[in-house]
């Protein structure tokens, strides 16, 4: 189906605080479910890691392999991207009032070459862009950041994702980014005591970006 992502993108706003606060509120009786499907995410990572290191020697503290490490993240991409598409997903599920279950983290490896190779692309151009000076970089991964959701709920090809993605979010990068940004210092905050406090602001991320600022940015935009 054709899509013209440009035009049909809505113009929006937002206030940081305010959607903080409301994301703080709809965390609610979902914690479980996205510490679960959190929990999932992890193992699978350390476990594709541990299976891939085998193959590619990741070296040590004081002497890495940067290279294989590079391999090894490139190369674990399509077990863990379509694990992240579910709890994106389970975020905006929840925004549309639908119940929301860890168990459909699973659901998304049927479009798993698109969720990989649009880890790999923007995994790359970020790479790219903080060897242009930083800033580029910076500038690509927030843009980028709503492309994920956008393949699995618009079904949008990796591209079309990533350039509406990045199209929408120019609109206001300054505030995205500042809202990923406080987001980020939150959570890290929140894992100095022994990482308690991420049992709150792990979910508390992703309701806030995808269950309340991905449909303010998206929301009736046709793939």
């Amino acid at each position: 189906m054709e899509n013209q992502p440009e035009e049909q993108s809505r113009e929006y706003d937002f206030d940081i605080i305010e959607m903080i606060k409301a994301g703080w509120v709809r965390i609610d009786g979902v914690k479980g479910q996205f510490i679960a499907g959190f929990a999932v995410y992890i193992a699978m990572a350390i476990l594709v890691q541990m299976i891939l290191g085998l193959i590619f020697p990741q070296g040590s503290a004081e002497n890495p392999n940067l290279l294989n490490q590079q391999i090894v993240g490139i190369l674990s991409y399509p077990v863990i991207m379509p694990i992240l598409a579910g709890i994106t997903m389970m975020a905006i599920d929840h925004s549309r009032g639908e119940e929301v279950n860890f168990k459909s983290v699973f659901n998304y490896y049927y479009i798993v070459g698109k969720l990989a190779l649009a880890g790999v692309l923007i995994y790359i151009l970020t790479v790219v862009g903080f060897l242009l000076l930083i800033l580029p970089g910076i500038y690509v991964s927030v843009a980028y950041a709503f492309t994920v959701p956008l393949i699995v709920d618009k079904n949008m090809e990796v591209w079309e994702a990533m350039e509406h993605s990045r199209k929408t979010v120019t609109k206001h990068w300054f505030k995205v980014a500042g809202l990923m940004g406080l987001l980020s210092i939150i959570i890290v905050i929140s894992a100095i005591p022994l990482g308690i406090g991420l049992v709150w602001t792990l979910p508390l991320m992703f309701v806030t970006l995808y269950g309340l600022a991905y449909p303010i940015m998206f929301e009736g935009d046709e793939a």
